[in-house]
């Protein structure tokens, strides 16, 4: 196996010192948040880091890590798992401020996306992830097409990317904001995706 860590450190440090949606005018400041390294097997995509990532550089630390654990939970793996097993990322590497309403936090535009889209790529080439987990209907989108999210939850889906093949399993946004999983009939599909994410797990031993 061809070792591709001393390729994604580097990324890595280009991601951190990018300033291109400051330079842009969308934040004020960049602070990336993503964590993993090259050898995770599974990737986990979000639509941008929360609003607290920052401080200790750890994504889903908070309370959308808690209820994404319980998910994964669901699927046989442990506490620890999300942080040891995952390759935690998103498409947009940095946090894009509250939204308008005041609830939940601003969903990254097109623009952000783009700016921020070689970075994933070239994630996605280096750490080659078998499956990659969706967050949330923006990340979905990205992957598994322009879909509601009760079209695309509860099922597999092929995906390629940067010159990658993989597995897509989208969830909803583990945020507390989202109201999606308030329907009996999105709860099923949500268990349903769990259910197919464990089988897999058991088969290639993740």
């Amino acid at each position: 196996m061809i070792d591709r860590s001393a390729d994604l450190a580097i990324v890595q440090a280009d991601i951190r010192a990018c300033r291109r949606c400051v330079e842009h005018g969308f934040i004020p400041a960049a602070n990336p948040v993503f964590r993993g390294r090259a050898g995770h097997r599974m990737m986990i995509v979000g639509q941008a880091p929360g609003e607290r990532g920052h401080l200790n550089s750890v994504p889903y630390a908070g309370a959308s890590g808690k209820t994404l654990r319980g998910w994964l939970s669901l699927a046989g793996f442990d506490e620890e798992a999300l942080y040891e097993r995952f390759y935690l990322t998103s498409l947009t590497k940095c946090f894009p401020g509250a939204s308008a309403t005041g609830k939940g936090d601003r969903a990254p535009s097109a623009t952000e996306i783009g700016l921020c889209r070689d970075h994933l790529d070239r994630e996605i080439a280096l750490v080659r992830p078998e499956i990659i987990l969706t967050l949330g209907r923006l990340a979905a989108t990205a992957f598994a097409g322009n879909l509601p999210l009760d079209q695309l939850v509860g099922a597999l889906r092929e995906g390629e990317r940067a010159e990658c093949r993989f597995l897509v399993l989208p969830l909803p946004h583990p945020s507390g904001v989202s109201h999606w999983l308030n329907a009996a009939a999105n709860k099923a599909r949500l268990r349903e995706a769990m259910r197919l994410l464990g089988d897999l797990r058991v088969e290639r031993g993740w």
